[in-house]
């Protein structure tokens, strides 16, 4: 059975039962969505997939509503985009997570972390050097005397400890420093200046 209604001021004809977000992606409108499932349960969580019934002038959530015969639906003006914009926004303050790991943010030379520990683990040690000396010289030398706030702010914490970030940077700098051929990261053309470094070692 068809039910036909409109969208964005044009008339199409839609399957009766059909989840709304389907028949509008069907007619090549984007709508956006976090917590929609093509055959999954909908939960109606996230709200940014809202629409708007023109019949009620009312915002809907496309991923849980089924089509009705006579709708009059506007994918997306200025209200309706600000309402999504709003949802976005109420989703990111209540945000558990970080888009970044916190032992990266943490870590004062900003080295990726969960790059090198990949790296790692998949017995590339050469690659996950190339990675530590992007934003450490001396990796060896730093693995030993580093208070590791990285390690203080490392998620595993929660499960169970800490992961041994510091090992780990000392292990690619001691295999580095063990074997044939050393690592030497690109350098920059010579500039005919000079710089005093005052101290000695990491700290120099």
């Amino acid at each position: 059975m068809k039910v036909r209604m409109k969208i964005d001021h044009r008339e199409v004809e839609a399957d009766s039962g059909s989840v709304l977000i389907d028949v509008l992606r069907g007619e090549g409108i984007r709508v956006p969505s976090m917590c929609y499932l093509e055959g999954m349960e909908h939960n109606t969580s996230c709200m940014v997939c809202v629409v708007k019934d023109r019949r009620t002038g009312k915002l809907i959530p496309s991923c849980s509503h089924r089509v009705e015969d006579g709708m009059d639906i506007i994918s997306g003006d200025g209200e309706v985009h600000e309402a999504r914009k709003m949802s976005l926004e109420l989703l990111l303050s209540e945000h558990v997570g970080d888009c970044e790991a916190p032992c990266q943010v943490t870590c004062p030379a900003h080295m990726d972390i969960p790059l090198m520990n990949r790296l790692l683990a998949a017995g590339k040690f050469r690659e996950a050097l190339q990675v530590v000396k992007k934003d450490i010289a001396l990796p060896s030398v730093l693995g030993r005397i580093c208070p590791a706030p990285c390690e203080g702010a490392c998620r595993r914490k929660s499960i169970d400890q800490a992961v041994s970030i510091c090992l780990l940077k000392r292990f690619a700098g001691d295999h580095d420093l063990a074997g044939d051929r050393k690592y030497l990261p690109f350098r920059e053309s010579p500039k005919n200046k000079r710089v005093a470094v005052i101290g000695a070692g990491p700290a120099g």
